[in-house]
């Protein structure tokens, strides 16, 4: 009988653990070298360009703990020994294994001779250390025996060594021996791993000053974690892991943003998915932040108390932050301040960004460790402005971006501007994603299947919803609504709720009249009409008779009404303008409120009838209004250069609307150019706290927009988060030049 083991976190970390230990083979190794590829390439081809005359250049890989410093230099190492030209000009030494006792020159250099005797096969009798008058001139006598070996094989050493900076830091006056002996021989170059950029690499006092080329391995992009999950998905058996990223970027950019996007950060997260692939987005990151605690304590217990102070405040400013700043919130003078700051840099726990002044900035170095201290050292106010953004990227990332890419694939399928290989990866991703239709899906799905010259292999591509709806009508005429749930539950799109629509009805067959009830009114809330009708249904079998009566007033009263109008936001979701303007003309000719308001946003959103589209929002709230129409006259109002009252029509607006409202206020107003009044908001001394809290990054994008980058604010943003910012005043730059040609 085959045993099924559960695969849960902990088997992840496990299973994680054996396979990257199996990877220590050269094989596997290289098959599974994804990520840091750009660096490995630099170098190789620096290392098969240099002649035997030409000065060797020193290299230095500059990366936090977990960044993949110590893969890379193994990556290094298999090619110089199986690289036929490159070993036959270099010797590569790796001593990974034995740092932890080179604390001088001596030691190094003793290592390395024991190391390239063996891979040549030499014999090497040492003369005693005693019979030497120091430590340096029994180093000067080492080198000179590798030099030996080395001018004998006519080969150079490529010396690979983590951690760096922690050999070099023990070395005192070792350090200028060392530089002298690289300078003077040209037979030893040194690859080396560094978490931080310690003294000896830049002040110009030390003897390794501009002495390495530096190579800064930054957090991996998402298209290096989708390549990586699905590397581990195929080597794991994870098919969950699969197009993940695909599926849910608004979730991944938020923790790889958040987190350093560091591969060791990324395996707490996986552990958490396999254990609940339901949480959101920040829940999932304050877990990773617990699995990652004993690590952090233990970090932060190493400090004194003052040290620890000046971390957490920095931490809770977020921003770069200068002296000044810490002086007021740590209540500490200002040289005790700069004395500590020296101490923390040494340790790598704080980076210094030069301005053009004397007055430097400082943050955290690892951005992790940084929203770490504010999740679970901070007080409540800060927990939430944690969220704020996780919730801001994760929304940011998701549904606009997926539902566009669904647009420009279907495109380019149907101008078969792809093979059927190269697109079947792609629209297996959209097709599963949540927001979009189901009727969507399927277009993907058969423009695809389209490309194929013949039948497309077994599990390519995930079945079309016409064929799981078939199913589904037969489990139902069977009376199986149990099996028939478990199709359901495995459909991913929810942007028209079909899926919610099914659910209710089958929850209802069941008896489940509250999962019925929420599943019908998440199905509404998507446009889905044939809810409409069986959650009146519903209700009057509860006796809910003025539920029922208005249901049943929109479902048989008005539910051709009601279809037309759903029809036109179908098809303007489609951007079918031409039908969508089509069909909120017969909807507003029976009396269709709501299809005057969206038929004034369909103009709005493609910049056309400026003044028709005030005629029909203004009718509309004469009818019945409620904040998101009145907001969006007001916006209107804008779009047709009126301008009457806007400041506090806009901020009364903001006071009493919901988060998803003021994100929409702030966002339209930005597109029409109204930067300043944005930028007021922001700054208003009753509503600005809580919007610069609640939308920190549109903030920012509005100062960058408003050229207000003085104290050094480029620097002071956050690293983690400029890429985002960026992208915002892109997209505002690009909605404002869509908006001044109307």
């Amino acid at each position: 009988m085959e045993n099924n083991i559960e695969k849960t976190g902990n088997w992840f970390v496990e299973q994680l653990s054996l396979y990257q230990n199996a990877n220590n083979d050269n094989v596997s190794v290289k098959r599974n070298f994804i990520v840091r590829v750009s660096e490995f390439e630099l170098i190789v081809s620096y290392l098969l360009r240099k002649k035997s005359q030409d000065p060797l250049q020193h290299e230095l890989l500059l990366g936090r703990r977990g960044s993949g410093k110590s893969t890379l230099l193994r990556r290094i190492q298999i090619e110089i020994e199986e690289n036929t030209t490159l070993n036959e000009k270099y010797i590569a030494v790796n001593l990974a294994e034995e740092q932890a006792g080179i604390y001088r020159l001596s030691d190094l250099w003793y290592e390395v001779l024991k190391e390239i005797a063996v891979q040549t096969n030499k014999t090497v009798e040492l003369q005693a250390f005693s019979t030497f008058k120091n430590n340096q001139e029994y180093a000067r006598y080492l080198y000179g025996e590798i030099h030996k070996i080395l001018v004998e094989k006519q080969r150079k050493a490529v010396l690979l060594l983590d951690n760096l900076d922690r050999i070099i830091e023990n070395f005192d006056d070792d350090g200028h021996l060392l530089r002298e002996t690289l300078l003077n021989y040209n037979d030893l170059q040194i690859i080396g791993g560094s978490t931080r950029m310690d003294e000896h690499f830049w002040q110009y006092d030390k003897p390794f000053y501009e002495f390495f080329r530096r190579h800064r391995l930054e957090g991996l992009t998402f298209e290096e974690i989708h390549q990586l999950l699905n590397q581990w998905s195929k080597a794991l058996d994870l098919p969950q892991l699969k197009d993940y990223a695909l599926k849910n970027k608004g979730k991944i950019e938020a923790l790889r943003i958040l987190t350093d996007g560091l591969p060791r950060t990324l395996q707490f997260f996986i552990k958490i998915f396999l254990k609940n692939s339901t949480l959101t987005g920040f829940d999932h990151i304050k877990q990773t932040m617990d699995l990652a605690s004993p690590l952090y304590q233990e970090r932060l217990n190493s400090l004194t108390a003052p040290q620890r102070k000046i971390v957490l405040e920095m931490a809770f400013i977020w921003e770069a932050c200068s002296t000044k700043q810490l002086i007021d919130v740590c209540r500490m003078e200002g040289k005790l301040i700069s004395s500590f700051m020296k101490q923390l840099n040494s340790f790598g726990i704080v980076e210094t960004l030069q301005t053009n002044t004397k007055n430097h900035l400082y943050r955290l170095s690892e951005r992790f460790f940084n929203m770490w201290l504010i999740v679970t050292q901070g007080n409540p106010d800060q927990k939430r402005k944690a969220r704020y953004l996780t919730i801001f990227l994760e929304t940011w990332y998701d549904a606009n971006e997926i539902q566009e890419m669904a647009i420009t694939h279907s495109q380019n399928l149907k101008g078969k501007k792809m093979g059927y290989d190269q697109a079947v990866v792609l629209t297996k991703a959209i097709s599963q994603s949540k927001y979009i239709g189901v009727n969507d899906r399927d277009m993907l799905l058969d423009l695809t299947y389209q490309l194929s010259d013949c039948q497309p292999e077994k599990g390519d591509l995930p079945v079309m919803f016409g064929k799981l709806e078939d199913k589904i009508h037969i489990l139902k005429e069977q009376g199986r609504y149990e099996q028939a749930l478990k199709i359901v539950e495995d459909i991913e799109n929810e942007e028209d709720g079909a899926k919610f629509s099914i659910k209710g009805f089958l929850f209802d067959a069941l008896g489940n009249e509250k999962e019925a009830e929420k599943n019908y009114l998440l199905a509404i809330n998507k446009g889905d009409i044939n809810s409409l009708f069986n959650l009146a249904l519903l209700y009057e079998d509860q006796k809910k008779e003025k539920k029922a009566e208005k249901y049943y007033l929109l479902a048989i009263k008005k539910g051709v009404i009601n279809a037309i109008n759903n029809l036109g936001f179908l098809y303007q979701k489609q951007r079918k303008f031409t039908e969508a303007e089509k069909y909120y003309f017969q909807a507003i000719d029976k009396g269709h409120n709501l299809a005057l308001k969206n038929l004034a946003l369909l103009y709005f959103l493609e910049n056309i009838k400026k003044q028709k589209a005030l005629k029909y929002i203004s009718q509309s709230n004469k009818l019945g209004s409620d904040s998101k129409s009145l907001f969006f006259q007001v916006i209107i109002e804008v779009w047709n250069g009126i301008f009457e009252n806007i400041d506090s029509r806009v901020r009364e607006f903001i006071k009493s609307c919901d988060k998803d409202v003021t994100a929409g206020v702030l966002q339209y107003l930005l597109f029409l150019e109204q930067t300043h009044l944005v930028q007021s908001l922001f700054e208003d001394q009753s509503l600005g706290q809580e919007l610069r809290d609640k939308y920190q990054l549109l903030y920012y994008a509005t100062l960058i927009l408003n050229n207000k980058t003085e104290n050094n604010l480029l620097l002071r943003i956050p690293p983690d988060v400029m890429p985002t910012v960026e992208k915002i005043v892109a997209e505002v730059k690009e909605k404002q030049a869509f908006y001044a040609e109307g």
